[in-house]
């Protein structure tokens, strides 16, 4: 089955004259444009080169911009009704940090390869940027993120989250030299200076999820290990010790990561907090949706940093172990995430993430040129 044509046709399908939808479903917001979800495709969409989904993309850039808040700050998520914005949030439980780097991100990768206007963004541009740096506050390099303030909207980690600082640094280093602006280049360095220092001790093989005042977070996080491949180099020791960890701990168990491990369980002290804590209604069991749910669009990232890191072995046998369970799966609809215990699809179908994070993983294992993600 060709899986890189099913999902390049699920997000095809989903672009609209507004930007690239989350998912095909009308499910509670899944219809809405999600900033983090539309760069995610519109990436897979610039290493297809794919005309349909870079105008996806093209278009929720431009929204994005349009419906900018006048601190800098971008949009969650808008949604459109009869040819009008009808909702635009900007984050409801927390605000979502993560909507301005993806937003910095996506910028950055289109401007590199001349899809997009450098003049009309530049002021948009220098106004995230200047919000990034006010949330920062203390200017020692890494941005305070509220519970719920990123992807996992619904996961109870706060505090300075690697993932957010990863995501920063990135959208930082690939538009300094487009802009040409030597100070976004030397706060991306300082960034990932941090992450080296302040991320990594107490015996555990992994980088923490987060730190904050008087404690550590110290469950592995896939998805800020997938992303930091986008700005680590080759020689970093720690980070390239942290992939052998995830390919040891699960990829050679025939195993497929989870989102976040080890799960938060009814016996843990986090259980409390967790269950109290969603929007619609609560997902996260153990072993479901953020809380160690296996999320494709993660494995895709993976997929890409095992590549450019030149794991070979590691990375076919990943992509052996996810395909071999779409293969076998006939009723596999594109469904958010795995269960990590029964290996079942849940969640929402039809969903741009996951066909994304599919496309992802086809392509590493073909040794596709990632360069194009690189500052």
């Amino acid at each position: 089955m060709n899986w890189v044509t099913r999902a390049q046709e699920l997000l095809r399908g989903a672009c609209t004259p507004w930007g690239i939808k989350a998912s095909l479903v009308e499910k509670d917001n899944y219809g809405a444009i999600f900033t983090r979800d539309a760069v995610m495709a519109g990436v897979a969409g610039i290493l297809l080169e794919d005309p349909v989904i870079i105008e996806g993309m093209k278009k929720s850039l431009f929204h994005l911009k349009d419906l900018q808040g006048k601190q800098g700050q971008i949009a969650s998520n808008f949604t459109v009704k009869d040819g009008e914005v009808a909702s635009v949030s900007f984050g409801t439980l927390s605000p979502k940090v993560d909507a301005c780097t993806w937003y910095l991100v996506g910028v950055g990768l289109m401007l590199k390869e001349g899809l997009l206007d450098k003049a009309a963004y530049q002021a948009s541009v220098e106004s995230t940027i200047a919000l990034l740096d006010a949330l920062e506050y203390n200017g020692k390099h890494l941005i305070y993120i509220p519970k719920g303030g990123n992807w996992a909207d619904e996961y109870i980690y706060e505090g300075y989250v690697l993932y957010d600082q990863v995501l920063r640094a990135w959208g930082l280093a690939l538009l300094a030299p487009i802009y040409d602006q030597q100070e976004w280049s030397d706060k991306s360095q300082a960034i990932l200076e941090c992450i080296r220092t302040s991320y990594t001790g107490r015996q555990k093989p992994y980088f923490y999820s987060s730190f904050y005042p008087g404690g550590v977070f110290d469950k592995f996080d896939l998805a800020a290990h997938a992303l930091a491949g986008m700005i680590m180099e080759k020689d970093e020791v720690f980070f390239d010790k942290s992939l052998d960890w995830i390919f040891e701990e699960f990829v050679a168990n025939n195993l497929l990561p989870p989102a976040f491990y080890p799960a938060i369980t009814e016996q843990d002290t986090e259980w409390d907090m967790l269950s109290k804590y969603h929007l619609f209604d609560f997902k996260n069991k153990p072993h479901h949706y953020h809380n160690g749910g296996i999320w494709w669009i993660w494995l895709g990232w993976l997929a890409i940093t095992l590549a450019s890191f030149g794991k070979k072995a590691s990375l076919q046998r990943l992509a052996k172990n996810a395909f071999n369970y779409l293969d076998n799966t006939p009723q596999f609809n594109f469904e958010e995430y795995l269960s990590a215990d029964k290996l079942r699809p849940c969640g929402t179908a039809k969903l741009c993430y996951t066909a994304t994070g599919i496309i992802f993983l086809a392509l590493a294992s073909k040794s596709f040129d990632f360069s194009k993600l690189k500052k």
